[in-house]
C-alpha cells in the first residue's frame, strides 16, 4: 500500500474542492433582466344610491360608490327616459341630480366608471309614479 505525504493529500483535495465548487453557468455572462413584475389591480366595482321609485314632484340625486380599479375613478351618467331612443342628460360626475316630474315617465340610468384600464357599465331603472303606478 502506497503511503502519499500529507502535503501531497492537501493539493489534492484543495484542487477537487475547486473544480467541484465552479457553476454550470459563467458569472462573468451577463444575464437577461427580467422585466418588474406588474402589480395587480383589484376588480373594479361599484353601487348606486338613489331612489328606484319617485311619487311626488321634485330633485332626487343618485351617486355612485366605486371601489378596486387603480383608486382613480371616472364617471359617465346617461339618462333615457322612457320613449326616448338616445339619452338626453349626461354628466361626468360621481353624482347625478334631476328634476323629475310626473310627464317625464320611468328612467333608465347607465353609469359607466373607468379605473385604469378597467370599465364597468351597469344600468339602474327608475320607476316614475307620480301620477300613479300600476
Amino acid at each position: 500500500m502506497h503511503r502519499f505525504p500529507l502535503r501531497a493529500l492537501r493539493a489534492c483535495t484543495w484542487a477537487v474542492l475547486l473544480v467541484g465548487c465552479r457553476s454550470p453557468v459563467a458569472l462573468d455572462q451577463p444575464t437577461a433582466p427580467r422585466p418588474p413584475a406588474q402589480p395587480t389591480q383589484p376588480t373594479l366595482s361599484f353601487e348606486i344610491s338613489g331612489p328606484s321609485r319617485i311619487d311626488t314632484n321634485g330633485p332626487f340625486s343618485w351617486v355612485a360608490f366605486a371601489f378596486g380599479g387603480s383608486g382613480q375613478y371616472q364617471y359617465r351618467w346617461e339618462v333615457t327616459r322612457q320613449g326616448e331612443q338616445q339619452p338626453s342628460a349626461t354628466t361626468n360626475e360621481r353624482g347625478l341630480s334631476l328634476l323629475v316630474i310626473d310627464t317625464d315617465g320611468d328612467m333608465v340610468l347607465r353609469l359607466t366608471v373607468t379605473s385604469g384600464n378597467q370599465t364597468k357599465v351597469a344600468s339602474f331603472g327608475v320607476r316614475n309614479c307620480i301620477g300613479g303606478c300600476k
